[in-house]
């Protein structure tokens, strides 16, 4: 097989220092993608907040005087809790009848959980004992944010630190001590690919939370695509994948992805080439992308914790099904069983078009080393004494960053990106023989000068 995710040998060092700093990941091999710990480990925010929409206030302290008041603030919270379940019940204080209130029973946090599920409020504790001793703090945050519309979908865990666990950043932004002098409480909110830590100390920041979870999506408008294979957006997927995969319409094979991972920027050029195939040929099915750093997972989509993922979706009424292909060739492979009717030369040209996805990852290996001698080769002719010092692994993976990000925002096929490529390894392998000769030559004359100073004789 001489696919490039088979090749362990010539290609296994560029795989290596690829999948290594500046946020450039290779995300799907078998699983490899991020888990809960050490998604929490990661520096924060590739994203600052989203920006929320105003969420009504909770009732005010004098229509909750009232027992009737109580009763319906408490109500409102064990509706809102009963879709996450753990139900129990207690009194709330005061005078008149007592009212039912909720407590939400938090259960401890899974990576199956966090594979498969959104929208989470992890508290980090550092020990069993803080689930009791801590458990009055613990609550009154639930009670304070389930009072919120908005925060309807939220689900709440803890996690116990155990052995092994890396640390939680510092954040310094908890709002005080808690009563008795206890220590702010650590918790990781997820939605989508996003995270962040909190310090939840006496007052609780909800309006940060309530902006956290606020839906992100991408502005469509400020987005280029190839007509064969459209963007979607967290507001837009309702519509543009939901209900144009209807009965009656074509399906649609969604690839969530994100500028940051190598595969999905490896076989960018071979989707476009492959979804207009596809067309051409007739064949019911219509693919399309969201970028899920650019947008948190739209209602009635799946969760993805490693990308690239594809879903194929029949309609607003059928869950979505998750694909655990994402190799080009189990890509074609599968697009083969799910189309049992495909023509041999269908088929056959949608293996050659994974074919070349080997290819480009050669071509582009070759533009990112060439480019990299050629930065060390002005480096020495500019004078610089660091031309050849410089961390390799660093400059590889600013090279290979910058020309991933540059790249994704181009609109060909694969045949028409394998030109492009070998037209920028041959400008960029001229480009460095030139500045070689430069640098010989400079190193000539500065040896001959020397050589003259001192009275010896240079042999040319």
């Amino acid at each position: 097989d001489s696919s490039i995710f088979h090749h362990t040998t010539t290609m296994a060092a560029p795989l290596r220092r690829i999948s290594g700093g500046l946020g450039v990941s290779w995300r799907r091999p078998q699983r490899q993608h991020f888990s809960l710990l050490s998604h929490q480990a990661s520096s924060l925010g590739r994203r600052s907040f989203a920006a929320g929409n105003e969420v009504p206030e909770p009732p005010s302290a004098s229509a909750a005087s009232s027992s009737s008041g109580r009763t319906a603030v408490a109500l409102g919270l064990a509706a809102s809790a009963a879709a996450m379940g753990g139900v129990a019940w207690s009194v709330l204080p005061g005078q008149g009848s007592p009212a039912p209130t909720v407590e939400i029973d938090i259960k401890p946090i899974t990576e199956d959980v966090f594979d498969h599920c959104d929208n989470l409020f992890v508290f980090f504790l550092d020990k069993a004992e803080d689930l009791s001793e801590r458990r009055d703090d613990i609550q009154g945050i639930i009670r304070a944010l389930v009072s919120e519309p908005s925060m309807s979908r939220v689900r709440y865990y803890h996690n116990i630190r155990k052995e092994g666990d890396p640390p939680l950043p510092e954040t310094p932004d908890a709002e005080g001590e808690l009563d008795g002098g206890k220590p702010p409480l650590r918790v990781v909110m997820y939605k989508g690919q996003r995270k962040t830590v909190l310090r939840i100390g006496a007052d609780l920041p909800k309006q940060k939370v309530v902006d956290f979870f606020t839906p992100l999506s991408e502005d469509l408008a400020k987005v280029k695509a190839p007509k064969s294979v459209p963007i979607v957006s967290n507001s837009s997927f309702a519509k543009d994948v939901l209900q144009d995969s209807s009965p009656g319409k074509s399906m649609i094979l969604m690839q969530m992805y994100e500028d940051t991972c190598f595969l999905c920027f490896l076989m960018r050029p071979f989707i476009n080439s492959l979804a207009e195939l596809l067309a051409t040929e007739k064949v019911p099915l219509t693919i399309k992308r969201l970028n899920i750093e650019r947008n948190d997972f739209p209602d009635g989509c799946p969760v993805a914790r490693g990308t690239p993922t594809f879903v194929l979706f029949r309609g607003p009424e059928v869950p979505g099904s998750k694909w655990e292909e994402f190799k080009p060739k189990e890509l074609c492979e599968k697009l083969s069983q799910v189309f049992p009717n495909l023509s041999d030369d269908v088929i056959q040209r949608m293996d050659d078009l994974q074919t070349m996805v080997s290819r480009r990852f050669q071509l582009f290996t070759q533009v990112v080393m060439w480019t990299i001698e050629l930065q060390k080769i002005e480096a020495l002719l500019a004078g610089s004494s660091e031309g050849g010092a410089k961390n390799e692994d660093s400059d590889f993976n600013a090279v290979v960053s910058q020309m991933m990000s540059k790249d994704m925002r181009r609109l060909d096929g694969i045949t028409d990106n394998l030109e492009h490529l070998q037209s920028e390894v041959d400008e960029v392998e001229h480009d460095a023989a030139l500045m070689g000769a430069m640098l010989g030559e400079s190193v000539l004359r500065r040896e001959t000068a020397e050589a003259q100073k001192h009275g010896s004789r240079t042999f040319v």
